[in-house]
């Protein structure tokens, strides 16, 4: 099964992290770390596909699932992440259910979607008998939600039946609101609210970030069951910022 549906099935909350940072080591340490998946970030990081094939598999031996954001609806860029053995996809820039449709599609073989089929990729165990990444379950499909117009067809694209996640981009929703970053403010809790309970209600699973307690409380007393938490390049900068300021607390 794939790993994130059976997270899902068996845990209350599922919890991952982005990794911007285009390096195997990278994604494998927050691997170690205990997170149930890592989003490759491939629509703000620099990653290639030999890095990609790398960072999925020591993502893979450590346990935690692979999803690969796409920089974009690139046909081509879908295609290959999931012929490199990643879990799924997650599509961003969607605006409406008709882009939501054509991003869903491209992660599914005919007669449901529009990718290529080859059984001899690393996604298919090269052509091996037994092939867990063609099977059932297989990919995890999600896309981005992060505007005020995306909100207003959520109940749309939460209908599509191949759809499997929904991640909420309160950083950009707050943005489009003129209020960049404030995603404890009001109107941003009110999409969250929103979208969970939709989502939810037509058997989805629905994420965003969590970056304190309080947002964990809140976002979950929402509805939301998948929680990501920042990005490697924030957790190095902030433990960098706390390691540095104590060691200049103690030469004071």
């Amino acid at each position: 099964m794939n790993p994130l549906r059976h997270k899902l099935a068996t845990q209350r909350t599922v919890c991952g992290i982005w990794c911007i940072a285009p390096a195997a080591a990278s994604a494998g340490a927050l691997a170690c770390a205990g997170f149930d998946f890592v989003i490759l970030d491939c629509e703000h990081g620099r990653w290639d596909l030999g890095e990609l094939e790398g960072a999925i598999a020591v993502c893979e031996a450590e346990g935690a699932g692979v999803l690969v954001r796409s920089p974009g609806a690139d046909a081509f860029f879908v295609q290959r992440v999931l012929d490199l053995g990643a879990d799924g996809v997650l599509l961003p820039q969607i605006q409406d259910a008709e882009a939501a449709t054509r991003a869903v599609a491209l992660a599914h073989f005919a007669p449901r979607g529009t990718r290529g089929y080859n059984p001899f990729t690393r996604g298919g165990r090269f052509g091996a008998a037994l092939q867990p990444k063609l099977a059932a379950g297989y990919p995890f499909t999600g896309v981005l939600v992060e505007s005020p117009s995306a909100a207003r067809h959520l109940d749309a694209i939460v209908a599509l039946p191949d759809l499997d996640f929904l991640y909420l981009g309160i950083f950009d929703y707050s943005v489009a609101l003129g209020i960049p970053g404030e995603v404890d403010d009001t109107r941003v809790q009110r999409f969250v609210e929103d979208a969970a309970r939709k989502a939810r209600a037509a058997g989805k699973a629905v994420g965003t970030t969590a970056m304190s307690p309080e947002q964990v409380r809140r976002w979950t007393d929402l509805g939301v069951n998948v929680l990501l938490y920042g990005t490697d390049t924030w957790l190095l900068s902030t433990a960098g910022r706390a390691g540095l300021g104590m060691l200049r607390g103690r030469a004071s």
